[in-house]
Formats: C-alpha cells, structure tokens, sequence
C-alpha cells in the first residue's frame, strides 16, 4: 500500500555492478552485427544480431539506463539508422524481428528525444507497419501483432510523424478492427494509434473521414463511450472531437461537459494497467478542454469555451488533488510524470485557475497509505538529475514549485509549514545558480533563470531571506550579469543599425538570457533592503546602459511573460535620473520597423510547447517525396516535379495525385509571394531626389522586375491551366478506383473460396501421410504426450502467475479507488448538511401537519364509535343467523328421520305387497 515510501535514491540510483564502458560495448557490438547482417543476412551474421539485440534488451531494461541515452552516442545513431533496412528486408525472421519491437518499444517508450528521432527522422513507423502486414499475411498470432501495435503507438504519439503513402492502408486496417466483431484483444492499440494520428494530423482527420467505413465507424465510437477499458473511452472522446461534429456538439455542449470532465479526471487518476499512454492522451484532452489559445492574441493563453464552468463542478479540486498526488506514486522519468506536471502547468498559466489549483495541491495532506504530499514530491524531483533525455522534468518541476510557494508566501510574507524544509530550498536554489554557463545547452541556461525566480519568491520569507544572502552574494548576480551582458548576442545585434541584422540568433540562448537578467533585477530588488552590497549591486545593474539591448528585446519579441518583467524591470530602470529611454524606445522602434528575426523567438515557451505537446493544431502532411522543409528545398522539389510534369510529359498517373496537386497549389503561392515582393521592390525603388546614374539604374531595374513580374503571371496563368487540367483527370482517377475496388472485392472472394479448398485438400494431405507413417507416429504420440503434459504444466504455471498478476493489480486499483471513495465520503458529508437543514425544515412541515392529524384524530375517534355500533348490530345479526342455522339443522334432522321413516313405510309396503300377491 505504501508506494510513496519507495525513495528517491532507491528509484534512481545506478548499478554499482555495471561498467561504466559497458553501454559502449553494447552499442558497438549492435552495431558492428547489424551493419555485417545488412551486407550479408547469413545465418552466422543472423545468429550475432540476435546475440546483440539480447544483450540491449538487457541493458534498456532498467528505465534509468534507458532514460540516460542519447543521440550523441555515435554507435547508437548508426544502429537505429540500420533498424527500418533490417526490418523491412524480406531475409529477416520472426525472432529477430520480434527482439527488435522489443528493443524499440522500450527505447521509445521512455526516452522522448530518441523516439522523436525514430519517428521522424528515422521515418520508422513505415517499416514496422510493413512488418504488420508481413504478421498478418503469415497469420504469426495475436502476440506478434500486439507487440507491433504498441510500438505503433508509441511512434504514432509524436507529431513529426510524416504520413506517406502507407498511411491511408493504415487508417483503413485500423477503423476495421475498431468496427470488428467480435472485438479483438488488439483492438485497444488500433483506437489509441487512431486517435494519436487523428490529434496530431488534419490530413489524418480527411482521411477517416473519406473512408468508406466511416459511418459504421462513427456509430461504433459512440457505443465505445461506455466501454469497460479507460483507454477506449478517453479514445473515443479525443476522436469524436476532432471527426464528428454533430456527436462532438452533444458530448462536449454545456449540459454534458461536466460528466465528460468528470470521466476524463478519472482516466487520468486512475489510469489503465492493460495498456500505456492513457494518462498522456487524457491529460492531453483536459488541457484542449480548459486552456484554448487566444483568438485576439495570438500564443497567449486564455480559458476554453468549454471550461468556463470548470470551478464550479464540486469535484474538480478534489479531481486536482488526485491528479498532484500522482507525482507520488508515478516514477518522476516518464512521461507520465511529464504529462502531469505539464497538465499543471496549464492550469497554472490561467490567472482564473492558477489560486483554485495551487491552493488544492498545497493543501493535499498525507495518509495512511501515502505519507509523502505532492508538494514535497515535486520538490524532491527539482533536485534530481537524470540524463539529458530527462532534463525537461526538473525544469518543469521548478516552475511548478514556484508557483506553490508563491500562493502560500506571498499573503503574509512569510511561509507556512508545508512539509517542505527551508534549507532544502536554499540548496535547490544553489544547485540552479551553479549550473556551468553553457549556451550549447538551452536546458542548463532555462535552470538558472528558474532558480533566479525561485530564489525571488522565497527571498520574501524572512528566514528564507537571510540564507539567500550567502548563496545569491553580490559577487556571484555580478557574474551572472556580466557574463549575460558579455556573451548574449542581443547585445551586438541590436546595437547594430537595423539593415546589418542578418546574422541569425539562437532564439533558446537569447530568450532565457533575457530572463535571466529580468529575474535577477527582481531578486536584487528584494535582497537590496537587507544588504548593503547586495543594494550596490542593484544600482550598478540598473545604471548599465547594456540592459538596454535586453529590455528591447524582451519587449520587441518575448511572450507575454518576457514582456510583463520587461516593463516592470524598466519601472526600476526608471528610478535612475539618467537612464537613455530614448536609446530604449530607439530600440524598440527599430524592432517594430523592422520584420523579427529569421530565428528569434518572440514566444519561446510556446514554441516549446509546440514541440511537445500542442499536436493538435499541427498537419503534419509529407505525402510520398513531397515533404517541405524549407522555402529552398520546396523551391527545387516544386521545380523537378513540375519539370517532369509539364516539359517531360510524365502523365499525373505514374506520380500521385494529391502530390501534383499540392506542388501545383505550393508553386502558385510562391509565385503570388514573389509578385508581391516584386511589387514592394518596384514601389521602394522609386528615386526620390537622387542623381541621374541612380535614377538610369533605378529605371533599368524597374523594367527588369517588370518583365519578371509578366514572366512569372504568364507562368501563373499556365499553372492555374495545368491544375484544371489535373483536377479533372482526378475526377477519372476516382472513377477507375471505384472500379479496381469492386474487382479488388471480386479477387478478395475468389481467394477465399481458393483458401477453403486449398485447406481441405491440406487436410486430405495430412490424412494420407497419417495413413503412411503410422508407424512412426506411435513413438512420436508418447513423445507428445510428454510434451503436453509439460506445456499443461507450464500452462497451468502460467494461469498462476498471470493471476497472481491480477491480484495484484487489482489491489492497486482499490487502493487508488478508496482514495477516490474518501473524497467523495467528504462531499457526501457536505451534502449530509444540507440535507440536515432540509430535515429542519421538515420538522417545520411536520408541526402543521401533526395539527391536521389532531383533527383528523377526532374524526377518527367518532368513526370508531359509529363502527363499534356497526359491530354491535353486526353482533345480533349474528345471534339470529345462528338461531336460523340451528333451526335448519334441525328441520334438517326432521327430514332425515322423515326420510327413514318413509322408507320403512316402503318396505313394508312392499311387504304387504308381496304377501297380498302371495296368497
């Protein structure tokens, strides 16, 4: 029961027992027998890889060796690239391709960068879903295929996915097991791979949406809804936002929000044992449910529609607390973990959620069953350090942390206690600030400007204060400074004049050393009341005229963030009598005059975000060979493509269609962008009071452009021709795929009925070779009868294990349910004391109505004295029907002795009668 008790240093620390050389050798040795099996699959070379990929299978086994690799490793880069050849060459066999899908799964599964890397670099999800058709065209079971659709899933989740021509085959295979009867045991990746490309793909959207199953499809997601796996459901709800909008207006409209909400927290809780990512996916729904983009300003974040209410819902803060009290229990380097804090974060980043939230974390306090809170778990995680595929999670970590701590110091001044001890605090603290200042890693410079706001929000608690005097001395904000001040290249770019800007800035290096700056102008503004250098410091900050550059910039292209400490720093800089403003609002104009920098960042962290997690607004269409990347590279693709459309006559049907197309519609926007910069230039060439040579250069550029600007209309108006042309030969094309889909039905008939007879003759075949090898078979039957008791045995093993697994996880879930079940007995408890004053005003009813039954009492009392005078005349009646009873008893008895007497009298009779005739 006590999972938070599993300590840091247990869950992370390394093996003392492995070689620190060791991961090289393994590499190395991969890579060395893949490169060998691609020049020659020989069964030697076969028998080395298998050798090989085990030994990784070992080694990736522990999440922190896993989560420690990175690209850099030369050996490692060079086998992954080997890995799409060797999966998709028809020599490969099921064991080695089965240790690769191992190997994979578990590389991507929890090392983000790597899995970007195989996903999108790597083009990697065409080859495993080549080898899923290799699976099922061999029918190797359902094993195989769950292990290929897992890994699937898992490349599938990054955006940079770029869907080629195998995509539509995909989708088709996937919306079949979905609508599939009765449901296969795979069926739970097939929705969750649908729904990763359907989040993150417009063009994947299009394409169910086209597809000739997708009505049946349709209706099977909305039974889907109330399916018995987690996965399934917070599945169905991504997909039926993003394809049905009917459905999507129903599920997500006003009245159903709340139960949609609701369900999705309890995915999100509780999470799902039988299949990975359905935290990620739910967590991903919550944050498109609550936190939309503005529409008036672009990158700033504001509350969706369809969370406006979401502080109203009675379970929401205690939904929040579940979800902080994950950061306990989950292993801080996944993505789980990941997703969490970035849920948080998002809550954060809304000034009408940041209190409710923060409040509802803080106030998480220990249990029985888990001592530690969330708060000193997120601490805790601050302070680790994992590899640089991890890095991102104790960044986010700070940022979380000094959101909390602000909300409990900032009230008073002073902080509560909250679990978390202040010297634990202070060394965080120092541990940011003596990060080495490497602007080659964006991570470690983002550490320090977080651990400068740390150090900000706790300078407020006295005690906190005085400590921060010796980590944050005057000497080291003096270094800090200066080597912003020194190395930062905003400096020199915007001292030049705007026309020599071209060399490009790393948008990362600049934006969070601008940060830097700003927060320790904020720290050096609390610390300088308490300490005299610490106030020198300040105003000597203050007085640099370098600032300059930094305030522009900041605001010129920062977030809304960057831009709010600018301002707020200049209210400081303001303070000095002869700070330049004007060199500042030159600067900044400058900015404005001029377009932004070809590679700065006016919104890094959405930028970031965008990396990471906003899939949703991305299309990441790379259809066959056209895939752009950049305005050169598209420039000669578009050209080549065309070239052999129009010049060399390659007719539309050997290239695809939706390729031409789009090369026809990229190359017609070109050409509009160029005409218009053609235009601008025409327009700013004007001489204006200039020398004659200039004005005879001028006039001859002038006409240049002009011939260039009809050249490329005339060019224009033969695009627009060819494009009618092709979308006319699409209509055909379709008509011809309408066609080779019924004959593609027709063959897929025939085969069948060619299937059935080739397995009746396999079984006559296999009677016949019975019938031959008789003999033999008697030695081999008490062989396999040995064999089948051994696999009963192992069965049998197996069921065991498989239902000690159950029970176990099974007790999991109850132990998370009664937390569940706790909150809701403290709802239950408020809503018993509503109900109690609705018992009061009962009692209130009850009084009147006790007054009408006094009334009714009486009423009651002369019924029962008319009734007891019923019962009396009742009574006599009932004497007199006795005496009539007796009184027919006996007459009764009178005609009986009546009777006999008369039948006497009969036989005598009769006597007489026959004495009379006898005489």
């Amino acid at each position: 029961m006590e999972r938070s008790s599993f300590r840091t240093s247990q869950r992370f620390q390394r093996d003392p027992s492995t070689p620190s050389n060791e991961p090289d050798s393994i590499f190395t040795l991969a890579t060395t027998s893949a490169a060998r099996y691609v020049s020659n699959s020989s069964a030697d070379n076969t028998t080395r890889l298998d050798e090989a990929l085990s030994g990784m299978i070992r080694h990736v086994a522990d999440v922190d060796r896993v989560t420690r690799l990175s690209l850099k490793n030369a050996q490692l880069k060079e086998f992954l690239s080997y890995t799409p050849v060797i999966l998709n060459a028809s020599t490969t066999n099921i064991m080695t391709r089965s240790k690769f899908y191992r190997l994979l799964f578990s590389i991507a599964h929890h090392n983000i960068p790597i899995r970007r890397f195989m996903a999108g670099e790597l083009r990697l999800l065409g080859a495993v879903f080549s080898c899923l058709k290799a699976s099922l065209r061999e029918q190797l079971g359902p094993q195989n295929m769950i292990d290929i659709l897992r890994l699937l899933q898992v490349l599938s989740y990054e955006k940079n996915v770029p869907l080629e021509h195998w995509a539509n085959e995909l989708i088709s295979f996937l919306m079949q097991e979905v609508i599939r009867e009765p449901e296969p045991e795979w069926m739970p990746y097939c929705i969750a791979i649908l729904c990763n490309l359907a989040s993150a793909s417009k063009s994947a959207c299009k394409r169910i949406k086209i597809s000739s199953s997708y009505k049946k499809f349709s209706r099977q997601l909305m039974k889907l809804l109330q399916h018995n796996a987690r996965i399934i459901v917070v599945s169905s709800l991504v997909l039926i936002g993003y394809l049905d909008e009917k459905v999507r207006d129903m599920v997500y409209c006003t009245e159903n929000v709340h139960d949609t909400f609701m369900c999705t927290f309890n995915v999100l809780t509780i999470g799902d044992d039988e299949c990975m990512m359905t935290r990620q996916i739910a967590a991903d729904l919550l944050r498109r449910l609550v936190v939309s983009e503005s529409s008036i300003i672009p990158g700033i974040p504001t509350l969706a529609s369809t969370g406006k209410n979401v502080l109203n819902y009675g379970f929401f803060i205690g939904s929040i607390q579940q979800t902080a009290r994950l950061l306990v229990t989950l292993d801080p380097r996944t993505e789980e973990s990941s997703k969490i804090y970035d849920l948080l974060l998002a809550f954060c980043s809304l000034q009408q959620l940041r209190s409710p939230v923060c409040q509802a974390i803080i106030r998480c306090q220990p249990t029985e069953t888990q001592l530690t809170t969330p708060i000193v778990a997120i601490t805790e995680t601050c302070g680790l350090k994992y590899g640089e595929s991890t890095e991102n999670i104790t960044l986010k970590a700070i940022k979380l942390l000094s959101h909390l701590l602000k909300e409990c110091i900032e009230p008073q001044e002073q902080m509560p206690e909250i679990g978390v001890p202040r010297g634990q605090l202070i060394e965080l603290v120092a541990t940011c600030l003596d990060e080495a200042y490497d602007p080659q890693v964006s991570e470690k410079i983002q550490k320090l400007q977080l651990g400068l706001r740390l150090a900000e929000v706790i300078s407020h608690d006295e005690q906190c204060r005085q400590l921060l005097l010796n980590v944050c001395s005057a000497h080291l904000c003096h270094e800090i400074a200066t080597w912003q001040f020194s190395k930062n290249p905003v400096v020199g770019y915007l001292t030049k004049p705007p026309k020599e800007r071209l060399e490009p800035l790393d948008p990362e290096w600049t934006i969070y050393g601008i940060g830097i700056i700003l927060e320790l102008c904020r720290l050096l503004a609390v610390l300088k009341d308490h300490s005299k250098v610490h106030k020198d410091q300040y105003w000597k900050l203050l007085k640099d005229e370098r600032i300059i550059p930094f305030l522009a910039y900041g605001i010129s292209y920062g977030d809304q963030e960057t831009v709010q400490q600018a301002f707020l720093t200049y209210s400081h800089c303001a303070q000095v009598p002869a700070f330049p403003s004007h060199l500042l609002s030159e600067m900044v104009a400058s900015c404005k005059s001029t377009s932004s920098p070809s590679t700065s960042s006016s919104n890094i962290a959405s930028q970031k975000e965008s990396t990471e997690s906003k899939k949703e607004s991305d299309d990441r269409v790379g259809s066959g060979e056209i895939f752009f990347t950049d305005e050169r590279s598209s420039q000669r693709a578009l050209d080549d493509l065309l070239r052999k459309v129009t010049l060399e006559g390659m007719p539309l049907k050997d290239a695809k269609t939706t390729e031409v197309f789009a090369a026809y519609e990229r190359k017609i926007q070109m050409l509009q962008l160029r005409e218009k910069e053609l235009e601008q230039q025409l327009k700013n060439s004007r001489p204006i009071g200039v020398q004659s040579t200039q004005d005879f250069e001028n006039t001859s550029k002038i006409r240049e452009l002009t011939l260039e600007c009809e050249s490329l209309r005339e060019r224009n108006t033969q695009l627009t021709d060819h494009m009618t042309r092709g979308n006319l030969e699409m209509e055909q094309l379709k008509i011809e795929l309408k066609d080779v889909k019924q004959k593609g039905e027709t063959i897929e008939q025939s085969l069948g009925m060619c299937i059935t007879e080739k397995s009746g003759l396999k079984a006559q075949l296999n009677e016949l070779l019975a019938n031959s090898e008789r003999t033999a078979q008697t030695a081999q039957m008490e062989i396999s009868k040995l064999n089948a008791e051994l696999a009963q045995n192992v069965a049998r093993m197996e069921v065991f294990l498989q239902e000690n697994r159950d029970l176990k996880r099974g007790f999991e879930e109850k132990s998370v349910e009664y937390e569940v079940l706790k909150e809701h007995v403290l709802q239950i408890d408020a809503e018993l004391k509503a109900k109690q004053m609705e018992v009061e005003r009962a009692h209130l009813q009850t009084s009147a109505a006790e007054q009408k039954t006094l009334a009714k009492e009486k009423e009651l009392v002369e019924a029962e004295r008319h009734l007891k005078l019923y019962e009396s005349r009742l009574s006599d009646r009932e004497r007199d029907l006795k005496s009539c009873q007796m009184e027919v008893d006996r007459l009764r008895i009178d005609l009986e002795t009546a009777r006999q007497n008369l039948q006497k009298l009969e036989q005598l009779r009769e006597a007489m009668l026959s004495l009379a005739s006898s005489k």
